[in-house]
């Protein structure tokens, strides 16, 4: 078995957290995975991984190959990519993390639209709030709300559109507790604040007297979807939230846009991917379509 092969078996059981899933993923037996750790361990007169029972651990000795060897198969992949005829037709698989509540209807129609238009391509999509280097992750696109803690050298992010956000409350809500005039009057409220923004507990609004910043409280706080919707949709107060989170209760009378003269601020939607991987034919498709469909799309605006 060859070096290569050993690693890339290594970065796989890494990545998958253990071996029986870096197994499913790579098509081996679990004998196989390990064995082909073992012969790396013994090879480089090191340790790797600490085994237990239940989880694997990676050591320091570990994890400081393992990003060194992420590197080098990064580069492997392109080599083989030059060599062969990958720049003419997009194939294998690609490794894309977003977040959860990133237009799940339209990212989902948007990737099977990619598949059929070029079926040698396999999309592995993985659902994730945290934000996400991809180069840790072992990613090769990161959808991102702003831009994820990592390496800005080591990083290349295209952007894909804009997020609007809203306030927004059940009209009974706003029957008992009144309606905001002015930004000021959401301290006097219950505020579902949204999680995925530097300080939920300080809004700030832009209207036509300029820019005005608001400290809140409330009974929530959340970056998911569902829970941000039901929660206003029952009166619990006046919920902070992408605008493609509450466009169907605003069109279906259960919510209400709340001081719509005001505007919060934008959040940018990119694609990061490793600077390695700019020229991969997979990475190009993925970000050109993306991109087209996306600036065609309604969900943010």
């Amino acid at each position: 078995m060859d070096r290569f092969e050993n690693a890339r078996v290594f970065a796989a059981v890494v990545e998958a957290g253990g071996f029986t899933r870096a197994a499913e993923r790579l098509g081996l037996s679990r004998a196989a995975t390990s064995k082909h750790v073992q012969q790396l361990e013994q090879r480089l007169g090191a340790r790797l991984l600490h085994r237990t029972t239940r989880r694997v651990a990676v050591t320091n000795a570990g994890r400081t190959f393992y990003e060194q060897c992420r590197r080098i198969l990064g580069d492997l992949e392109e080599a083989e990519r030059a060599a062969g005829e990958l720049h003419n037709e997009p194939r294998g698989e690609l490794r894309v993390i977003a977040p959860t509540n990133f237009g799940l209807a339209e990212i989902g129609t948007a990737i099977t639209e990619l598949i059929r238009k070029y079926p040698r391509l396999r999309i592995n999509l993985t659902l994730n709030d945290r934000l996400t280097d991809p180069i840790e992750g072992g990613y090769d696109i990161a959808i991102s709300v702003d831009m994820p803690r990592g390496s800005l050298a080591s990083l290349v992010a295209r952007k894909l559109n804009s997020s609007r956000r809203i306030l927004c409350a059940a009209p009974d809500y706003l029957a008992r507790r009144g309606e905001p005039r002015t930004p000021e009057d959401l301290t006097q409220h219950d505020c579902l604040s949204y999680s995925y923004v530097a300080r939920p507990d300080e809004w700030h609004l832009a209207g036509p007297d300029g820019e005005r910043i608001v400290k809140v409280s409330g009974p929530l706080v959340t970056s998911h979807r569902h829970v941000m919707r039901v929660a206003a949709e029952r009166g619990l107060g006046i919920a902070y939230g992408p605008v493609d989170f509450f466009r169907e209760d605003i069109g279906a009378g259960r919510l209400r846009p709340v001081l719509p003269r005001y505007r919060l601020p934008e959040a940018t939607i990119y694609a990061v991917y490793p600077a390695s991987r700019q020229l991969s034919a997979k990475v190009k498709v993925f970000n050109d379509f993306m991109a087209r469909y996306f600036a065609a799309s309604t969900i943010f605006r």
